[in-house]
């Protein structure tokens, strides 16, 4: 039986609506970095057959285009035509195990937030074709397909070192233009790359931004005989295919108010960085539990590695740029890297206090000095945040003695140092107060 179609509402979306609601919300950094994961996501599939030390991933960018070109394997030809060009991701898509594409939406989007003008050219192993499309002669066609300008299949399978893809965009928009000429995007561009891409880059593949390569910052943390980060290990969904783990590290380094805070991973990329807000923990409890972060606590770092063989179970959002905080995983992952800052934030706490003492009574500071860097793989971490106690002064026996604590300029101590001649502030503490007490008490 026909269906009747006057009782049919069309609800189709328009591409033009579709193009700008899909670019809309993503940054030119973030839509860049989601071509550089696309290629990693090759060189995964390809591991096996190749050492990641001898992959690469190569971009130029200037004012008249942009290029991405890789050695990463290329697309096969059922990937292409089925899967790849798709707005989203089928839920039959073969799985790259370990991926950091997941929504289906990374490529196409940064594709039209960079330019009109579009030419992809990939060499698989046992096929070769380009796809060229003008975005809009593209919106003004009925259907949403692409095609191929050419398609060449091999009976024999070629060599891996010619097998990879590239993408060259033009007539890029007025507003990306003028980014791609500014050096200071430039700049953001290439150390958004490299912080997204810090795990991949720490495990060989070459990234280079025009011509440059690109050098991934070290995740590392303080570490001494007295004093050790915490590390702690999760799994869920265990009884299944795909378990998520979650490993946490929670410690101190150097005193940088930029860095400091939790950085969160889904599959080696990064998501979030040096997060301090209450996503993290950060202002628990109204500051009652964890307190809300000031520069006090510039030297706290945390990590969190999600890992799963598929990434959609992984809490990431559709940009990459942040968590899904709804996530019941991520939900009890942040309880526990709640509980891991707790002991770093009483430690920072009491280092802040030991300003107010005499140098040879800083226990803590000197313990922090006495640490050294580790990379988070070579820690020998404990499961809290460990931290030596400062040995308690003995009482003596007699009157009980009270501790007075005060400030003055600078200045002025030092005249009155002189005129005591003394050399310690607490010698001046304690002859100022003689002073006083044998002129206006006794």
């Amino acid at each position: 039986m026909e269906p009747n179609t006057e009782n049919i509402i069309d609800a189709r979306p328009t591409k033009e609506f579709f193009i700008y609601m899909l670019t809309k919300d993503i940054k030119l950094v973030r839509s860049i970095i989601d071509l550089v994961d696309n290629s990693w996501d090759g060189a995964l599939r390809i591991e096996k057959d190749v050492q990641l030390t001898d992959l690469w991933i190569r971009l130029e960018v200037n004012e008249t285009h942009f290029k991405i070109s890789d050695n990463c394997g290329g697309m096969s030809y059922d990937l292409a035509k089925n899967y790849a060009f798709r707005f989203g991701r089928p839920k039959e898509m073969p799985l790259t195990h370990h991926s950091v594409g997941q929504f289906g939406v990374g490529m196409k989007r940064s594709l039209f937030k960079l330019g009109q003008k579009f030419k992809i050219e990939s060499n698989a192993r046992d096929v070769t074709f380009v796809i060229e499309e003008d975005v809009n002669s593209w919106v003004e066609r009925q259907n949403w397909e692409f095609q191929f300008q050419s398609v060449k299949h091999f009976q024999e399978p070629r060599t891996w070192p010619n097998c990879g893809t590239t993408i060259v965009v033009t007539e890029l928009r007025e507003s990306v233009q003028a980014e791609f000429g500014s050096e200071v995007f430039i700049t953001q561009l290439k150390e958004g790359i490299q912080a997204a891409h810090q795990r991949s880059i720490e495990r060989g593949i070459a990234i280079s931004l025009n011509g440059v390569p690109l050098v991934a910052p070290i995740a590392k943390l303080l570490q001494s005989a007295e004093l050790k980060a915490a590390r702690h290990e999760l799994k869920f969904d265990e009884d299944t295919d795909s378990p998520v783990t979650v490993i946490l590290y929670a410690g101190v380094d150097d005193s940088d108010p930029h860095a400091a805070g939790w950085s969160v991973f889904c599959n080696g990329r990064l998501v979030l960085d040096a997060d301090v807000s209450s996503v993290t923990g950060w202002g628990e409890g109204n500051g009652r539990i964890i307190t809300r972060f000031h520069n006090q606590f510039a030297r706290f770092r945390g990590y969190a590695f999600f890992d799963c063989d598929n990434a959609a179970k992984l809490p990431w959002n559709t940009t990459k740029t942040g968590v899904d905080s709804d996530s019941p995983a991520y939900q009890s992952v942040r309880l526990r890297m709640i509980e891991m800052m707790r002991p770093v934030i009483d430690f920072l706490n009491r280092i802040d206090a030991e300003k107010d003492v005499e140098p040879d009574e800083r226990y803590l500071t000197s313990a922090l000095d006495n640490a050294r860097h580790h990379k988070l793989e070579t820690l020998t971490a404990a499961t809290k945040f460990l931290f030596p106690v400062p040995p308690t002064k003995k009482q003596s026996k007699g009157p009980r003695m009270r501790r007075i604590q005060y400030d003055r300029l600078e200045s002025e101590i030092d005249l009155v140092k002189e005129a005591l001649g003394v050399s310690t502030l607490k010698d001046v503490g304690e002859g100022t107060f003689d002073y006083f007490y044998d002129l206006e008490c006794k």
